[in-house]
């Protein structure tokens, strides 16, 4: 019955199953996991002869008039009144009113029934709510009798209000949900009864009953314990499994860097001393080398806070031990950049001269003859380390003894791309074990590590939490266009930074003009060269340029050639231009904070003080509430990570899971920042069942794998093997 089409069940036709096919709800069990979003408490439920003026009430009735009149108007403002007229089941009438809602007569015609609550008044000897809180619990001409709906009321008064549409309210959704759950009989439980003991939670069925029909918050509260323990406990057996199954039969490699080796060499020809937190990864990063298991690790920290020392660091290991490594990045721009990067701080070991260490760059750009040059060196081990985009796993490519493997923005490289690496490397023996590379992913987004460990439950987390001393904080100041005046006080400090030899950038949401009104790179681009700064040379930059265009257009700008550089957000991260000390960000109410964070990580590099200027697209006082929080929160604080925490509270961590960012599907109750605890004690309880049992023998253990395959097999990457696991 659970994997039913919604359609078996009494009153869903294909109209409504249509509607429900857009709140993702295609089955049953779909219907039963689509839990109610908060809920309302409707009080007790009274009669009118119970009911005392000036005192708060709930009342039940059916709407049997719905109008709306004119008031007289209030200097030039118009006013309105939606005046209701609501029967109880018993006969008796109250009134109720909306002042300025004139769309609440539509949204409550006569035969809808309802809970109106709120404190009673008196009007012309009648008893009146006044913009009372309103729950819509059915319709009279769908069978539904406001006697039929306060008896519901007397025995249930928090009403689950559901993700719903225009077409589909919450209260038919909640008819559905009732009808289903009369439908499919007691539910079977994944979860093993002495776990439910030891961690305190109720059965599956009373959990799922609860969160629809709950009697008290108690309810409620039990409900949701258990159902995001669920949650999460599958999600991090389903990393776990992935990654069991993913090195099964594999073997690691002693990368362990060598004393006095080229890491060390490098850390001593630094201008700087590196950070405790960069001293921290290292002696972690070198204690997973030295395993004989692949290392799995990501390193994870603000702008500036030195990745790519430590990437470099560890890729300097494997040639310590004769062998290669590779970095791949995203990106064209961001490989050329790691290119140069890598080449300047490789620069005191000889980089590239006899006896130093070799290194070439490989992307779809690179020419054919180069490519066969490339090909053929890292073939026979005469490059020992390459940088890259997705061109490094593509067919052709081989290694003649990979070591490590960096891989730059974790969330745009998915698992079976990463494992595909381990392919390219005549490392291991035809009849002996596969030979996995160590793998250090990096990510440029600050993550709380909360966060992190859930997100990337299979890798051990390094956080670098330190900047390098010397770096100057970027001032950043959000304007309003209302205020033109600014933004030409803006141009003329952009204009007085290019006589110092100092650079600009200025971002915009969108390519070409679209219809959303937003600024468009190609657009402003036009504008600025032709009409602020003509005096001035501007560049432009986006991602449907051609990769030699897109190229010029950076070397120009890094050069000091052009002053300004228009463009989207193909520089937010990884583009190193020092002399660059002012970011503007059009239209910023249109980014999200974290990328918000990345693009003004762009300027500051440098010994010069920097500007951030966020340029709204509307009047302050216009922009929603989760807009103007946004922005002013970049305002307050350059620290990446509680922006990341601000991030999470104003986003909710459901969308933090989606396949846009990280390739792990949604979580529908969990929340980060409130369910900490149990991140943890399903993070530890995956890993100890998984290790003690990872062919999931054990028919508690295979049931959980069922439970896993059944949720997740279609949106964790890598996790389709383990049905046939």
């Amino acid at each position: 019955m659970l994997d039913d089409a919604v359609t078996r069940l009494p009153g869903v036709g294909p109209a409504a199953a249509k509607q429900l096919a857009t709140l993702g709800v295609r089955s049953v069990r779909d219907l039963l996991e689509h839990f109610p979003r908060r809920y309302a408490d409707a009080g007790e439920v009274v009669d009118l002869s119970a009911v005392e003026v000036g005192s708060p009430a709930t009342l039940v009735g059916e709407v049997v008039d719905a109008q709306v009149r004119r008031l007289a108007p209030k200097g030039r403002t118009r006013r309105d009144l939606a005046e209701l007229v609501v029967r109880q089941s018993g006969g008796a009438v109250f009134r109720v009113s909306f002042f300025n809602q004139r769309w609440m007569a539509d949204r409550l015609a006569p035969g809808t029934v309802a809970a109106f609550s709120g404190k009673v008044g008196e009007f012309r000897g009648q008893l009146q709510l006044a913009s009372p809180k309103v729950e819509v619990l059915g319709h009279v001409r769908a069978g539904r009798s406001a006697e039929e709906a306060a008896e519901d009321l007397r025995h249930q008064r928090l009403l689950p209000l559901y993700p719903a549409t225009g077409a589909l309210p919450s209260d038919r959704i909640r008819t559905f949900v009732a009808a289903a759950l009369d439908a499919v009989g007691p539910l079977d439980d994944w979860l093993d009864p002495a776990l439910r003991t030891q961690e305190g939670l109720v059965d599956l069925d009373t959990a799922v009953r609860s969160i629809h029909a709950p009697e008290h918050w108690d309810d409620v509260r039990r409900a949701r314990d258990r159902l995001v323990f669920d949650e999460l406990l599958v999600l991090q057996l389903g990393l776990q499994w992935r990654r069991r199954r993913l090195e099964d039969g594999m073997v690691g490699l002693d990368n362990a860097p060598a004393t006095g080796g080229w890491g060390a060499r490098l850390v001593d020809a630094l201008p700087f001393a590196p950070t405790g937190a960069q001293r921290r990864a290292f002696d972690g990063i070198a204690a997973d080398l030295a395993l004989d298991r692949p290392m799995h690790r990501l390193l994870q920290g603000d702008v500036g806070s030195g990745k790519t020392l430590v990437a470099v660091w560890t890729m300097l290991a494997a040639v310590d031990r004769g062998r290669q490594a590779a970095l791949m990045a995203p990106t064209e721009l961001l490989a050329e950049q790691h290119l140069r990067t890598l080449t300047t701080l490789l620069a005191p070991l000889g980089v590239n001269a006899p006896g130093g260490v070799r290194i070439e760059l490989l992307t779809s750009s690179t020419s054919a003859a180069r490519r066969r040059r490339v090909l053929d060196d890292l073939a026979s081990g005469d490059v020992h380390l390459v940088v890259g985009t997705h061109a490094l796993i593509e067919e052709g490519v081989r290694f003649a003894a990979l070591g490590v493997v960096v891989i730059d923005e974790q969330h745009r490289f998915g698992v079976s791309q990463r494992v595909a690496l381990k392919d390219k490397t005549a490392t291991a023996d035809d009849d002996g074990p596969d030979v996995l590379p160590d793998v250090l992913v990096m990510t440029a987004t600050p993550i709380p590590r909360s966060l992190a460990l859930t997100v990337y439950g299979d890798l051990d987390v390094t956080v670098l939490d330190e900047l390098p001393p010397g770096r100057t904080p970027v001032r950043t100041t959000l304007l309003d266009p209302s205020s033109p005046e600014r933004r030409e006080r803006l141009y003329d400090h952009i204009r007085r930074q290019a006589g110092l030899g100092l650079r600009a950038y200025v971002v915009c949401p969108l390519v070409e003009p679209g219809e959303s009104g937003a600024t468009s790179a190609v657009g402003h681009h036009r504008h600025l060269a032709e009409e602020v700064f003509p005096d001035l040379d501007v560049e432009l930059v986006h991602g449907r340029l051609r990769a030699d265009a897109k190229e010029a257009a950076m070397e120009r700008f890094r050069t000091g050639a052009a002053q300004v550089l228009v463009a989207t957000t193909v520089i937010e991260v990884g583009v190193d231009v020092p002399e660059a000390t002012t970011m503007v960000i059009e239209d910023a109410e249109r980014f999200g904070l974290s990328q918000l964070h990345q693009l003004r990580g762009r300027v500051g590099r440098g010994a010069d003080v920097s500007d951030c200027a966020l340029m709204a697209s509307q009047p302050l006082d216009e922009l929603t509430d989760d807009g103007r929080a946004r922005l002013r929160a970049l305002v307050e604080t350059t620290d990446g990570f509680a922006l990341a925490a601000t991030d999470l509270e104003l986003r909710g961590s459901g969308q933090l899971f989606g396949r846009r960012q990280s390739g792990l599907p949604d979580l529908r109750l969990a929340r980060i920042d409130r369910d900490l605890d149990v991140i943890g004690r399903t993070r530890d309880l995956a890993r100890t069942i998984v290790a003690a049992d990872p062919d999931h023998a054990d028919p508690t253990h295979a049931r959980m794998h069922g439970e896993v395959v059944r949720r997740f097999a279609d949106d964790l990457e890598g996790l389709e093997a383990l049905e046939t696991g």
